[in-house]
């Protein structure tokens, strides 16, 4: 990949929503760019949740290098700031060798947290105790009211089925009194130049694929994987409140049918693919490709030339 700015090295992204085709597009352009895949995704890099989270195969690692991918395990907590840290070191290792680390995934927040860099918000301890015990006794709704309340714009951005995210947000325009956007980034690596495509399909199309894509994974047994997930490491495991996983709890209590937990996985899931793109499509100079379209690779190859 030539770099038309000297001062700078490259690194390239691919962005999007969830089934959209991230995957094989990454791994195409990996084989011809020399590059070297880093995970972007907040979900696969739990171990033992390869199904879930459509983790690249062992087959798709075998014809490119991958890093970060199922490392962690599923009841360890992992935020933006961890990611951030962690991609950073990979990118530098990358380069090291020549070759361009190429970052895939659909987590909005990782992807700033490294090309924008972290906020300089630390932990209050004492208000995030506080703010557990008011979700523990108010509900994951009336935390998503008081996000929207405090700042409207995180709580569009923010996975507000996700509670630990939304306390987090909370928590963060609470300590500093500011909007959660405005949490004055570091950037952890000012020496690169970030090249981000994001990939999209048409509506229709997205949500058959999201739909094609759920079945398969009930079909590969991911039931199984989640019961072993919480057999394993408990129901409270920081992973299991993934979408596709989260779903199960119920339907093991059999409160509802494994019908009714495709549906709930659906639903959550194409709530999510929006929430995406709405993040994605907020951010300047990005560069948007419609998969559907069959010149689609030559001219992500172009724009990334």
């Amino acid at each position: 990949m030539t770099n038309t700015n000297t001062d700078k090295k490259p690194v390239l992204a691919v962005l999007g929503p969830t089934a959209s085709g991230k995957t094989a597009l990454t791994l195409e352009l990996a084989k011809r760019l020399n590059g070297v895949i880093i995970n972007c995704d907040s979900r696969q890099i739990y171990e033992g949740m390869l199904i879930g989270t459509a983790s690249p195969t062992n087959e798709e690692k075998s014809v490119v290098p991958h890093m970060l991918f199922n490392f962690l395990s599923p009841d360890k907590q992992f935020n933006a700031s961890d990611y951030a840290f962690a991609a950073a070191d990979a990118i530098k290792r990358v380069w090291s060798a020549n070759q361009l680390p190429i970052l895939a995934g659909g987590t909005g927040f990782y992807y700033s947290a490294i090309s924008e860099g972290l906020g300089q918000a630390g932990s209050d301890e004492k208000l995030a105790a506080e703010l557990q015990k008011e979700l523990s006794e108010k509900g994951l709704e009336y935390m998503t009211d008081m996000l929207r309340k405090l700042d409207p714009e995180a709580a569009e951005n923010v996975d507000i089925n996700n509670s630990r995210r939304v306390l987090r947000a909370i928590e963060i325009v609470k300590s500093t009194g500011r909007p959660f956007s405005q949490n004055q980034p570091k950037q952890l690596l000012p020496e690169a130049e970030f090249k981000p495509i994001v990939v999209t399909r048409p509506r229709e199309e997205l949500h058959r694929r999201i739909e094609e894509r759920i079945d398969l994974m009930l079909k590969e047994g991911l039931e199984n994987e989640t019961l072993y997930i919480v057999n394993k490491y408990g129901r409270d495991a920081a992973a299991l409140s993934s979408i596709g996983y989260r779903e199960f709890l119920d339907y093991f209590d059999r409160k509802i049918t494994l019908e009714e937990v495709k549906e709930q996985i659906l639903f959550h899931t194409r709530q999510y693919a929006k929430r995406q793109e709405t993040w994605f499509r907020k951010k300047p100079g990005v560069a948007f490709t419609n998969l559907s379209e069959k010149s689609a690779l030559e001219k992500c190859l172009a724009s990334v030339a």
